[in-house]
């Protein structure tokens, strides 16, 4: 306890005079202003609605938000990006650096270079970065709000709204695009999400473009000021079951066909046969409707092939062909893709490969295959193949926190010390690592309460 008390009191002084900054204690009460100083039971909080700066004990606070450095502009460099999904629910994004049989080397802007362990890595999935078009929201002045509405606010890396009303932006949208977000409300999720519109000038009422619509746990899915509505309504349960979720819409203007994942989890599709691409627009808005608290994060816009990943029919994931050619109004069908053979890899073209991994440098990924060495580009993959036969979950601590950083990753650590500018944490994922303290959107403590 002694050590973890010294630490906090050595870290938390390098936060304090950070903007905007919030503590959120564990009935559900929150605090702007300053962290001034923080030990193993006490934090000491300085805020303009306080006389006098306060103490609170650290078992009743559940969080911190704070202010936080974007990615530096020379990070932008690199071709590709992977996401690890770690079997204890961690996300950690960076690029591939190297590979062995027991660990993952990944080059990251917040932490230099972390060895992953193999047996503690769910899956990879590999990005790549010249097709995002869009990642953030990184600030307010990157959105327009209507005239006389002033309900969002850019807090912890997210959009915060508590009142009804809409912000909007531009965002450069390919033909066929991955529209995607986390958002977290209280109540029912009642917004709208309108993309390709032609006018963000007015970001409650757009007046063209294609919208989502979500009430509740039903979604629609329509054009903008029309009665034209593509389809039917379509439940998505866990939108009431949980107060969050990852939403991803995938659009094909080229086949006019929609589709929407809620969670990873297939909800419906949708076409207009009538798509007028020199009457859409780049305006993307999200608009709330109601006065609950609404918070938007982790927005991004890329790229898409036009192929669904998931096999679908009838409406239900597991069946065979790709849903955007079952109507077979546009295109002759396609025949069914096979399900990817145990240790083989998907490249973006949608073939796979079989290969043992022998290096990574420059931005390419060197593979033994059965019939030759093959080399080339990692940002062509878009997984790596990982045998699920030895895996293993990291160990809890007491002193853990989870740690939400400017890019989007999610770590659970124990904290051990400081140096100079680097928070010092450990996990058994990865041991220990230096993480840059400018890089943190959130910290949570007490996680196993």
């Amino acid at each position: 306890m002694k050590t973890t008390t010294l630490f906090l009191v050595m870290i938390f002084p390098c936060f304090a005079q950070q903007e905007g900054s919030v503590v959120r204690f564990s009935n559900g009460d929150k605090l702007t202003g300053d962290l001034l100083a923080l030990t193993g039971e006490k934090i000491s909080w300085k805020s303009l609605l306080l006389k006098e700066p306060a103490e609170f004990d650290l078992k009743k606070v559940d969080e911190l938000e704070l202010s936080m450095a974007a990615p530096p502009a020379d990070q932008s460099i690199a071709a590709h990006e992977v996401i690890i999904s770690m079997t204890n629910g961690d996300t950690i994004r960076g690029q591939l650096a190297g590979m062995t049989d027991t660990e993952i080397r990944l080059s990251t802007w917040y932490a230099e270079e972390l060895m992953v362990k193999r047996v503690n890595v769910k899956s990879a999935k590999i990005t790549s970065l010249s097709d995002i078009h869009y990642r953030g929201p990184n600030s307010m002045d990157e959105w327009s709000l209507g005239e006389g509405e002033d309900g969002w606010r850019f807090r912890g890396g997210a959009l915060r709204s508590t009142y009804p009303g809409g912000i909007a932006r531009e965002v450069d949208f390919p033909d066929e695009c991955v529209i995607s977000f986390e958002a977290a409300w209280r109540g029912a999720f009642d917004a709208r999400i309108v993309f390709f519109s032609k006018d963000i000038t007015n970001p409650s009422d757009p007046g063209s473009g294609y919208e989502m619509v979500f009430q509740g746990e039903t979604v629609q899915f329509k054009e903008v000021r029309s009665n034209k509505r593509f389809g039917y309504s379509r439940n998505a349960g866990m939108l009431r079951a949980n107060e969050k979720a990852r939403i991803e819409i995938k659009a094909s203007l080229k086949k006019g066909k929609f589709a929407l994942f809620v969670d990873d989890q297939f909800i419906d599709s949708w076409q207009d046969v009538a798509v007028d691409r020199k009457k859409l627009g780049e305006g993307f808005h999200i608009i709330t409707r109601n006065t609950s608290p609404l918070s938007i994060s982790n927005i991004e816009v890329s790229g898409w092939d036009g192929y669904l990943d998931k096999q679908i029919q009838g409406g239900q994931v597991g069946g065979a062909g790709d849903p955007f050619e079952l109507d077979g109004n546009s295109e002759v069908p396609k025949p069914a893709k096979e399900e990817i053979p145990e240790g083989r890899m998907l490249l973006r073209n949608g073939d796979s490969i079989e290969g043992e991994v022998l290096g990574i440098v420059n931005e390419e990924i060197i593979l033994k295959t059965p019939i030759a060495e093959v080399k080339f580009p990692l940002a062509r993959l878009m997984n790596l193949y990982l045998s699920s036969d030895t895996m293993e979950e990291a160990k809890l601590y007491k002193a853990d926190v989870r740690a939400t950083l400017s890019d989007g990753s999610c770590i659970v650590f124990r904290l051990d010390g400081v140096e100079g500018n680097s928070l010092i944490g450990f996990s058994q994922n990865f041991g220990t690592a230096r993480f840059r303290k400018d890089a943190f959107r959130r910290i949570e403590f007490n996680l196993y309460q």
